[in-house]
Parts: C-alpha cells; structure tokens; sequence
C-alpha cells in the first residue's frame, strides 16, 4: 500500500466519521500547546548564564588588573627581572546601593534610593579576597630578592606572608 492510498483512505474515514475529525483536531490543538509551553524554560535558562558571564567577565577583569599592577610593582624591586603573577580571589565583586529605611509600629522596610536618571544609587563595590598569590621571577633563587617580593605583595595585598609563593623563572 503506497502512501497516496494511505491518504486517501485516511480522508475516507475522516469524511465518514465527524467525531474522529473533532478528536484529531483537539489532539492537534493539545500537542501545539504543549509544545508552546515548553519553549519559555529554553528561554529562561539562557538569561542565567549570560548573568553568570557577565560576572565572570566582571571577576576576571579584576584578578587581571590586580595581577598587572602587582607585576608593575614587582618588576621595579632591585634583582627582579621577567615578573608573572598569578592570584586567586574568594568570590566576585559585590556593589552595596544605598537604601532608605523606614520604620513603622510593626515593621521596618528598606527600598533602594533611586536617582533623577532611574538608577540605583551606589554606595560602595566590595571586592573579593584574595586568597593567594604565585610570583615567578628572575631573581627569585636568592633568598633576598624573595623576602623582598614576600613582603611587598603581602603589606600590598593585606594578606598574611604564607600566602605569598616566589619562586625562580627559567
């Protein structure tokens, strides 16, 4: 049986039953809203990642700014020559806007102040910690040109020495 004959004996039957017809067309109608419903999951799961790009975009712009002008510190300690940097941070950066407290009987409320352009005030950026720092220099076998690096990241950095790596480049 070829797929012309199918068809027509599917019309056919159509044409011989109305409540067939009724059934498939309500079948139809229920399979287009099922698949209407499932396209805005799709939707919404792209706006996280794109949120979570942008942070880490936000993040990485700060680890690469503090490990250049660290090296630009670096490189001018006397002995030091080819300065890497590399760090770790603990988190993203986080803006703090400022709200307007108001106080009623029963409850307190907090709203952020907007201002005349319809932003939100900021009051201060949190940054991250930074958890460690890795120096690879030229310079970095003698013991005094380490002790040197050591104590500029951590006094820069307000971090503890032991978190403060220098070791010799090739």
């Amino acid at each position: 049986m070829g797929i012309i004959q199918i068809k027509e004996k599917f019309f056919e039957t159509l044409k011989r039953s109305p409540k067939l017809t009724v059934y498939l067309c309500v079948a139809a109608v229920c399979i287009a809203a099922l698949l209407f419903m499932r396209a805005p999951p799709e939707k919404e799961e792209t706006s996280p990642k794109t949120y979570e790009t942008v942070e880490t975009a936000v993040q990485q712009s700060y680890e690469q700014r503090l490990e250049s002008e660290l090296e630009g510190i670096i490189s001018k300690i006397q002995g030091v020559t080819n300065v890497t940097v590399m760090l770790t941070i603990d988190g993203t950066e986080e803006k703090v806007y400022v709200s307007d407290i108001s106080e009623s009987d029963s409850k307190s409320e907090s709203k952020t102040v907007i201002t005349g352009s319809k932003e939100a005030l900021l009051q201060s950026t949190k940054y991250p910690n930074v958890m460690g720092v890795l120096v690879v220099c030229g310079g970095g076998n003698s013991a005094a040109v380490k002790e040197k690096v050591v104590n500029a990241v951590s006094t820069v950095l307000d971090i503890p020495a032991s978190k403060v790596y220098v070791t010799n480049a090739k």
